[in-house]
């Protein structure tokens, strides 16, 4: 049995995608993984029964090019037009034409049993190739794709339009957690769901305090500092403003590493000026999902502070929560439905109101001056939410859906499918 995964990034930036891959290709599936070449990076390497097809595309090269090539004031001038909202969705048809074409154009000569979309983006691809080839159709959606954070009312409508139009041709839809099953449920009452939720593969051990020194030996930092951690793309309504404020009011001994990038860096670097807090806050580049425990691990507390202008915020366990959790750090999160199931639930930190800098900061020195109640939860959490637990509803449902193919086609089938061609092991 084979499954195309398809998905509008590249495979190192997205764990998900690869232990699913995973999972499936150790419970016997072939899995061919469809998805954007953007780094120059070795792929990783997954499984012997996983193969990755990687496709560049005209708008990503542009990307890279204004980021190696262009200074500073180009930059600037550049990402101001295209993060124009016209522009911005002018360039993603365009991207995503070219990538859907391509992949059409190489499932011509090649059967699969399921096509697995994962997300929006990749799910008129789906359609169009259940529709020709008859294949199950899997719709993975990682978050409420039209209630994003910065989407338009306009730009939502026509999301919610499309989704309307393609969810009748889905199968079995897989999402993030109870909250965002409950949506859909609400939206589409017809559609099959199963809840997956992302956590990471635990670390094999975690560092003692006295082994916890990667932050201080990268920054230099004082060997009585506590490391604060952000992790994820510097973006509005994230949090990060009133998180670099709360540090106003902390000891000095109680520094932030903020670790990603993003379009608000430079509002947060002239943030971190105006207050003065150039030596104590810190920013980490962005690192591969492979290397972002055995790092994370190396700090004192993490932390989520979405704020509630979307439904998406609002409803979603970002990843960064169950990989803080699995790296052994108590969590900060904002005070809303899809981080309180978590935190709330195990105990693993505090709920606050996001724009509040005195509650905020309250909360920081409350769990770093007394973490160990905290560590308990966030232990006991590591231990009852695994990767292991969250994959075999994957594998059931892959299950399921096998023997709902092989019974149907056990008359009819008399050609074996057909793989693409095989020597191939990257586009």
């Amino acid at each position: 049995m084979r499954v195309l995964m398809i998905l509008f990034r590249d495979i190192h930036y997205d764990a998900r995608v690869q232990q699913e891959a995973v999972a499936l290709a150790k419970a016997g599936w072939e899995v061919d993984i469809a998805c954007v070449y953007t780094t120059i990076q070795p792929p990783p390497e997954l499984h012997e029964r996983i193969r990755l097809l990687r496709f560049p595309i005209h708008t990503k090269r542009l990307k890279r090019y204004v980021e190696r090539k262009a200074d500073q004031r180009v930059k600037r001038g550049v990402y101001r037009v295209v993060r124009n909202p016209f522009v911005k969705l002018a360039k993603d048809v365009v991207a995503q034409r070219q990538f859907a074409l391509r992949i059409w154009g190489l499932c011509e000569g090649a059967d699969y049993d399921v096509v697995h979309c994962h997300d929006l983006s990749t799910l008129s691809i789906g359609v169009y190739l259940k529709r020709k080839k008859g294949c199950t159709l899997v719709y993975d959606s990682h978050e409420l794709f039209n209630e994003r954070n910065g989407k338009g009312r306009w730009q939502r409508a026509m999301g919610y339009r499309a989704e309307s139009l393609w969810i009748d041709h889905v199968d079995q839809l897989v999402t993030v957690n109870e909250l965002m099953e409950q949506e859909f449920k609400n939206r589409y009452s017809g559609v099959e769901t199963t809840v997956v939720r992302s956590i990471p593969d635990p670390l094999e051990g975690l560092p003692d305090e006295e082994e916890k020194t990667y932050f201080h030996r990268y920054f230099g930092l004082e060997p009585e500092s506590k490391v604060v951690l952000f992790q994820g793309t510097f973006v509005k309504n994230s949090g990060l403003e009133e998180l670099i404020q709360a540090f106003t009011r902390l000891p000095a001994r109680m520094k932030l590493v903020l670790l990603g990038d993003g379009e608000r860096k430079e509002v947060l670097e002239s943030l971190i000026r105006e207050k003065k807090l150039e030596g104590r806050i810190f920013f980490h580049p962005p690192l591969l999902p492979r290397d972002m425990l055995k790092i994370s691990a190396h700090a004192d507390l993490g932390t989520a502070l979405h704020q509630s202008n979307c439904l998406n915020h609002s409803l979603s366990t970002p990843n960064r929560i169950f990989e803080y959790i699995q790296a052994g750090l108590p969590v900060i999160a904002s005070e809303q439905p899809g981080k309180s199931i978590i935190v709330g639930t195990y105990k693993t930190g505090r709920l606050v109101d996001p724009l509040s800098v005195p509650e905020i900061a309250q909360a920081i020195e409350e769990i770093l001056s007394e973490p160990f109640p905290y560590f308990i939860g966030t232990l006991k959490a590591r231990k009852r939410m695994t990767w292991e637990q969250e994959q075999k509803r994957l594998v059931e449902l892959y299950g399921a859906i096998s023997r709902e193919r092989q019974e149907a086609t056990a008359e009819d089938r008399g050609e074996e499918y057909l793989s693409i061609q095989p020597h191939l092991r990257e586009l």
